[in-house]
């Protein structure tokens, strides 16, 4: 009985909400401005939702923050909760400016539609700010920036330029990442987006992917590589460590000389193409299900030996290492 009349009630305010409603149709329109004092040491934590965030540093030891927001409402019916559909928080707490972007879940007895067409964080502040960013939609745009950045991002494109932080470290979802010109630790974990890296000189850099691809060029470092079906593709690449783990995607890589290489590489159904340069000295120990998937285009190898999984030998005195393992994909290295 209970059940059967909270039916018959939620039927008659729909019905009321369609037939004698409020018909509402508005446009919002609000900007924010904010600045905060700061010193070395201070840290800026931001949660943006789906605004987009674009951070440019700048020489006064100010954190100056502009928002826009720009969205249209269509509704009919009875709408619940707060009146106020965006808003942001602003305050400092010690060694921290904390801005949050809000924007109001509310219910309604009806229809209502809220359209998006500009939600957009402009940020100055010195390089030396500490950054803690969250989001989920909004893409981040970071170019100069000197200090510590963590940013977790759902969907939004991360696009970061000239970093030479301590550590930077990424967490996202089916957002894509760029980075150019990064110099320090880097840890990245994404679901489908991509990753691209360029003249980036890693002290440590640790990538977890899952169905996305990654691309490095010019870059140098300690790598460590885990990912499921994306592929791996690498040109000009000076690696001092190497660990990929890899499942069904495809891996190449172009590999510059380095004093010593000691490299890892496993994989399940996906090939393996590796490109040395030459005067490269490494020892390598290849192995598959059969040797008729490994084929080495290498002059002058020493102390070659084939069995029926795997070849190994050396060249130029075999300084570094190379090791690949697979299960069904092809390897070929020159």
């Amino acid at each position: 009985m209970t059940k059967k009349f909270l039916a018959l009630f939620i039927l008659s305010l729909l019905i009321f909400s369609v037939h004698g409603g409020t018909a509402l149709a508005k446009d919002i329109n609000k900007d924010f401005h904010q600045t905060f004092d700061v010193k070395r040491g201070d840290s800026l934590r931001l949660r943006h939702g789906d605004g987009n965030v674009r951070l440019t540093p700048w020489d006064k030891d100010i954190i100056d923050v502009k928002v826009r927001y720009r969205a249209a409402i269509d509704a009919v019916g009875i709408r619940l909760g707060s009146k106020d559909d965006f808003n942001v928080d602003f305050r400092q707490t010690g060694n921290t400016v904390y801005v949050t972007g809000k924007e109001t879940s509310r219910g309604t007895i009806g229809f209502y539609n809220k359209k998006q067409y500009e939600y957009v964080y402009e940020i100055h502040a010195p390089n030396y700010i500490r950054l803690d960013l969250g989001g989920d939609d909004g893409n981040v745009d970071i170019s100069g920036w000197a200090a510590e950045i963590n940013c977790r991002i759902d969907d939004g494109d991360i696009t970061l330029q000239n970093l030479s932080g301590d550590k930077t470290e990424i967490r996202g979802d089916d957002g894509d990442i760029e980075i150019d010109n990064l110099k320090g630790e880097l840890m990245i974990e994404v679901d489908d987006g991509d990753i691209f890296l360029t003249a980036c000189d890693l002290t440590r850099c640790r990538m977890e992917a899952n169905d996305g691809d990654i691309t490095m060029t010019t870059s140098k470092g300690t790598f460590d590589i885990t990912v499921d079906d994306g592929n791996i593709d690498t040109k000009q690449i000076t690696a001092t460590g190497l660990i990929i783990r890899a499942e069904d995607g495809d891996i190449g890589l172009d590999l510059l000389a380095s004093e010593i290489l000691d490299a890892d590489i496993r994989t399940d159904d996906g090939n393996v193409a590796v490109n040395l340069e030459e005067g490269f000295s490494l020892s390598f120990h290849i192995s598959a299900d059969d040797t008729d998937y490994i084929r080495i285009d290498l002059d002058d190898i020493e102390d070659y030996r084939e069995d029926r999984v795997s070849k190994s030998g050396r060249i130029n005195e075999g300084n570094g290492r190379l090791r690949i393992r697979t299960a069904d994909g092809d390897i070929h290295i020159r």
